[in-house]
């Protein structure tokens, strides 16, 4: 099972892996981030707050922050 979610502009995915049982994150934008959570919800939480402290190393060391590769577009149906 994979999910697909946006936060703070950026987009990234939680995929569950059944060779380590875990819920992995991916950000597209941000090959250093690198989290994982035993349920999906704590998978979230650790993906919101492993890309909070990234950004605020990057913006402490005076890196540039890059630009989204994607948006996602919430359509209501």
């Amino acid at each position: 099972m994979k999910t697909i979610h946006e936060y703070r502009g950026y987009v990234f995915t939680i995929e569950f892996s059944g060779e380590h049982p875990e819920w992995r994150v991916d950000y597209e934008d941000f090959d250093d981030i690198i989290t994982a959570g035993s349920t999906l919800d704590e998978a979230f939480h650790n993906a919101c707050e492993a890309l909070d402290l990234h950004l605020e190393s990057m913006q402490k060391l005076g890196e540039k922050l890059p630009k989204p590769r994607r948006r996602i577009k919430l359509v209501q149906v």
